[in-house]
């Protein structure tokens, strides 16, 4: 943690220093009122923005330079970064050039995707070996089929990404990413004000609070509320700096039940691949694997909307304690 704060201190000191003139920071873009362009100065909001954008593209570069050795670790660490950047970027889109934003979602969008197979294929060798086990009287020659199927999967799903890694657009995309110049064609405003940035931090909990007035019910469903929480999570994440006690107990919740979806939805994929290799698993195997994983997410989604449930009141408690910064002046 010291170490952590003590990089993000340097960040800060390097590219943002207090009250820098605005458009000759970071390429941001200057104040539309005659009066802001005169004071010339980049506002708190647009500052903290600007600090989560380079800390989470620090965060993927560091994690992409890992790949190579595809590793499930790694794997997961780029997949998150490149989420979490890109949900920021949808979070403060309105602050951002529009065209260079959109390129780089687009980016990210890709390279998540690229890392998908791998990571589901580690997910779901993991849960159904553990659910395997816990089946009463499996015959070996079943177990020893379902070992051999998941492992083929996972050696193809790796050795697709070890192809994408070694391509040239890969080495492009990484390029790209890791390029401070990159940021800086964001053209981030520099007059956002505290308040304007906790009002973009809001628009992802109205996802949120849509789908918690009426809990959903299904695979699809559920899924949509892990990604409405994901985002509202990231937003949160990067101004948690206020009111940090409050903040934390919404992370912690959101944690907990992000959690249970996450492996709610990591059992409904691994239901539909054992339905999709019945042949290859035998039928009476992919049977019982089914009912085992039907049963367990059936419980997985009861317990992940009681968590999900939890999150809301505490939110509204950070966002009640930090009702101070909404109503300050933005920069004029």
């Amino acid at each position: 943690m010291q170490g952590n704060a003590r990089g993000r201190e340097r960040i800060i000191s390097r590219v943002l220093p207090a009250g820098p003139p605005c458009g000759t920071l970071l390429n941001m873009r200057r104040p539309r009122t005659a009066a802001a362009t005169d004071r010339a100065v980049v506002a708190d909001g647009s500052r903290r923005v600007w600090v989560a954008l380079v800390e989470q593209q620090a965060r993927l570069k560091a994690a992409m330079a890992r790949l190579p050795a595809a590793r499930a670790a790694d794997v997961h660490d780029a997949r998150v970064a490149a989420r979490r950047l890109r949900s920021l970027l949808k979070t403060y889109r309105p602050l951002l050039d529009e065209r260079g934003s959109r390129r780089l979602r687009r980016r990210l969008r890709q390279v998540a995707r690229s890392l998908s197979p791998v990571r589901e294929a580690d997910v779901r060798r993991e849960m159904l070996l553990a659910l395997a086990k816990l089946e009463p009287a499996v015959p070996a020659a079943d177990l020893g089929r379902l070992r051999k199927a998941l492992r083929e999967s996972h050696a193809e799903a790796r050795r697709s990404l070890l192809r994408e890694v070694a391509s040239k657009d890969w080495a492009s995309s990484v390029a790209e990413l890791g390029d401070e110049r990159t940021l800086s064609a964001l053209a981030v405003r520099g007059d956002a004000g505290l308040a304007r940035v906790l009002e973009l931090v809001d628009r992802p909990w109205r996802d949120v609070e849509k789908f918690l007035a009426r809990p959903p019910k299904g695979a699809a469903p559920l899924h949509r509320l892990r990604l409405a929480l994901k985002r509202g999570r990231y937003a949160l994440e990067s101004v948690s700096s206020f009111q940090p006690e409050r903040a934390g107990q919404v992370l912690i919740r959101l944690r907990s039940a992000q959690d249970r979806l996450g492996e709610y939805c990591d059992a409904a994929q691994a239901r539909e691949w054992v339905a999709a290799n019945e042949e290859r698993l035998g039928r009476p195997l992919a049977r019982r694997l089914g009912r085992t994983l039907g049963g367990h997410q059936q419980a997985l989604g009861a317990e992940a909307l009681e968590r999900a449930a939890e999150v809301l009141p505490t939110y509204s408690a950070w966002r009640k304690a930090s009702r101070t910064l909404r109503k300050a002046p933005e920069a004029t």
